[in-house]
């Protein structure tokens, strides 16, 4: 399934966050360093709260970020960020996020590759079957949510 990263409708899970000066660059704008750490925020409360939920514990590491970065966000203000499931594999996830200013305007988006951590030999390893049926049903929701 393929989802519009940038349509807030595609999230059921958010954080509101305070847009800080000294989140600022010398263009007196929010710095893309900052979209990045509001965007972790939500990703990082979204697996707490959400996916790792009622689960067997597993570690998950980050393989890979990509970030779109769609409009400027200054100060004072604020922004929410998004976070939802958006593939399921065997030994890693997508985590898909939009970052919204006050207005509820896009202004960036991220896909986040998660990968399957064995603790003992830090190498990649398949998810436990019970995590993997709850990543599968997250990713194939219409909010990230389960049903």
């Amino acid at each position: 399934m393929a989802f519009d990263l940038a349509d807030r409708g595609i999230y059921g899970f958010s954080t509101s966050e305070t847009l800080r000066f000294a989140d600022l660059d010398a263009n007196g704008h929010v710095n893309n360093g900052a979209f990045i750490e509001l965007l972790e925020s939500a990703r990082v409360s979204y697996l707490r709260q959400i996916v790792r939920s009622g689960l067997p514990r597993f570690r998950l590491v980050i393989g890979r970020i990509e970030a779109d970065f769609k409009r400027q966000m200054f100060y004072p203000g604020s922004a929410t960020a998004c976070a939802r499931l958006i593939e399921a594999h065997e030994r890693k996830c997508v985590i898909g996020q939009g970052l919204f200013d006050g207005e509820g305007n896009c202004t960036a988006i991220q896909r986040v590759t998660m990968v399957s951590l064995n603790e003992e030999t830090h190498r990649s390893t398949p998810f436990d079957p019970a995590v993997r049926d709850m990543l599968d049903r997250l990713a194939s929701s219409h909010d990230g949510l389960p049903t």
